[in-house]
């Protein structure tokens, strides 16, 4: 017999494969073509159904990122900014200071928010794009106010090493900055300014009368002399001289209320009540729109005109307190009578 070489057993070996290949194909050809592309139909949907969560996943992390970066939106050069430059042109003295990016915190609402200091004015605004910020609050320096209690003003937790309390008429909110630097920088900077606003302050000494209630046998009231650099501590410890009773300042509070439609609520003791009646004396009033065209009906009607209504003041002992008279509509939510009742603005 003879034998076969390595070659030719190889090439034996490769017949069948050969073979098993030419079937194939005659298979694949013997297909009718309606089924061929049904079948491609089919994997092409199988490898849509596998590739489809990892889409999903890839925009779902894709719409996060984008969302944070939103979230953390800040002006490359704010000077430039068309909301500084248009604050700008309102006034030709005017002087842009500086920019910051803080969370503004009040009872237990948190809020990111962006800081624009001029030399007359502090805009608290909302970013929507890094060229553009919604206004939610704008205060004049030299009615505004700083302090550093702040479980007074929130609830939950903050970081007192970057946070300090800041308000103005009527309004207080905890201010967290990203470092203690930060922090250190902007409140001496807004100290500086409170300081140079209220130097041109005119007048800087206007009267306040205040009405004792739940204190004593009857209700009377004083009227006081108050300058722009008095706080509420201070304006308690002369009422209680003029009004002849022994006590603590601590154990006495001092009662606003802007007009008819919004009951009273307690200042916590570092504001200033000559900044609240100042600010509703320039303002025309709590709502100042309101009030115009209320006006501008009387006006056609023929009636009286009749002037802003400026700020009830009650002086008042803080075992008084209830939870009850508290709930106002602007702080029902608080929990603790000692809380700063939150605005009706928003900031």
């Amino acid at each position: 017999m003879e034998t076969m070489s390595p070659q030719q057993g190889a090439m034996g070996q490769s017949r069948p494969d050969s073979l098993t290949g030419d079937s194939k194909k005659l298979r694949a050809c013997s297909t009718p073509p309606a089924t061929w592309t049904v079948q491609m139909k089919m994997k092409t949907l199988a490898q849509r159904r596998q590739s489809a969560p990892s889409l999903v996943i890839s925009k779902a992390l894709t719409r996060s990122r984008s969302t944070s970066r939103e979230s953390c939106l800040s002006p490359v050069q704010p000077e430039s900014c068309p909301l500084v430059q248009a604050f700008l042109a309102e006034c030709p003295r005017r002087l842009f200071l500086g920019h910051a990016q803080t969370q503004l915190k009040t009872g237990l609402q948190t809020q990111d928010r962006h800081l624009f200091l001029f030399s007359d004015a502090l805009l608290v605004a909302k970013a929507k794009s890094p060229t553009h910020f919604k206004v939610k609050a704008q205060v004049r320096v030299c009615e505004m106010w700083t302090a550093g209690c702040l479980d007074e003003v929130c609830e939950g937790t903050t970081s007192p090493e970057r946070s300090f309390v800041m308000g103005w008429p009527t309004c207080n909110c905890v201010a967290t900055f990203s470092s203690e630097e930060h922090k250190e920088k902007w409140l001496a900077l807004i100290k500086s300014r409170i300081i140079a606003g209220k130097g041109k302050d005119e007048p800087k000494t206007i009267p306040l009368k205040i009405f004792a209630k739940d204190i004593g046998n009857c209700a009377y009231a004083k009227t006081l002399a108050v300058s722009n650099g008095d706080s509420t501590a201070d304006v308690i410890r002369v009422a209680l001289l003029q009004f002849g009773i022994s006590g603590c300042v601590k154990d006495h509070r001092l009662w606003v209320s802007s007009s008819k439609d919004e009951p009273p609520y307690p200042l916590i003791g570092h504001e200033f009540p000559f900044s609240i009646k100042m600010s509703h004396i320039r303002d025309g009033g709590s709502s100042g729109w309101r009030r115009t065209r209320r006006r501008r009906r009387r006006r056609r009607r023929g009636g009286s005109v009749e002037g802003p209504r400026l700020p009830h003041w009650t002086a008042r002992r803080s075992c008084c307190w209830t939870s009850a008279s508290l709930q106002t509509p602007s702080a029902s939510s608080s929990s603790s009578p000692a809380k700063w009742p939150r605005d009706r603005r928003r900031f």
